[in-house]
């Protein structure tokens, strides 16, 4: 799918979402390092969401990857985010029918990964460089998730904050047939509930 028509889902369908998110939230603020946020949309059995977060809670870093065990750090971080369904069902039956990855933490020859979508409009890069000073960098992820058993779902787990142990608090968004809602979670917390709200 692809990065504006999933922007285009949450426009259409959160506008009043992203209103209440703001208070419900507290607006941790657009770069901060230990905060990240995920945005999703559930239709069915398709989850459609966007991941957001400093690449220090990540990698530990934020310029572009210097050394061989950073450049190894990236592609490992990167291949993780695409294959690893971001919100799965206790059974886990989440599965990726397709992942972009976005960030500037790269070597420069890899910082959009896009896989399992046809047709896709490349992203281009600005070679803005954010690696030899202290600017910030970010990772943005997109994932189209099929799902069985999701309406029956009691929660929906998150596994973000056990393999990103820099991760404190994730703010969730989501809009679904039922209504909408949002959470905060806090490093120890790995699920949340669609009908909490």
């Amino acid at each position: 799918m692809k990065r504006s028509k999933l922007n285009a889902i949450f426009l259409a369908t959160s506008g009043a979402l992203m209103a209440f998110s703001a208070n419900a939230i507290d607006n941790p603020g657009a770069h901060q390092h230990g905060h990240a946020e995920l945005q999703v949309a559930v239709d069915g059995n398709q989850i459609d969401l966007i991941f957001t977060s400093p690449a220090y809670n990540l990698l530990g870093f934020e310029h572009r990857a210097r050394t061989d065990d950073q450049k190894a750090l990236v592609k490992e971080t990167e291949e993780w985010l695409e294959r690893t369904p971001l919100i799965n069902t206790p059974d886990a039956s989440c599965k990726v029918a397709s992942a972009e990855v976005y960030h500037e933490a790269g070597d420069g020859s890899g910082d959009h990964h896009d896989h399992g979508s046809n047709g896709h409009d490349h992203h281009e890069h600005n070679e803005h460089e954010h690696s030899e000073g202290y600017g910030h960098s970010d990772f943005e992820v997109t994932q189209v998730l099929n799902c069985t058993g999701l309406a029956s779902a009691e929660a929906l787990l998150i596994p973000l904050t056990e393999r990103f142990p820099e991760i404190e608090d994730l703010g969730v968004q989501w809009v679904w047939s039922g209504g909408q809602g949002s959470a905060r979670l806090e490093h120890q917390e790995r699920s949340f509930s669609l009908k909490s709200q």
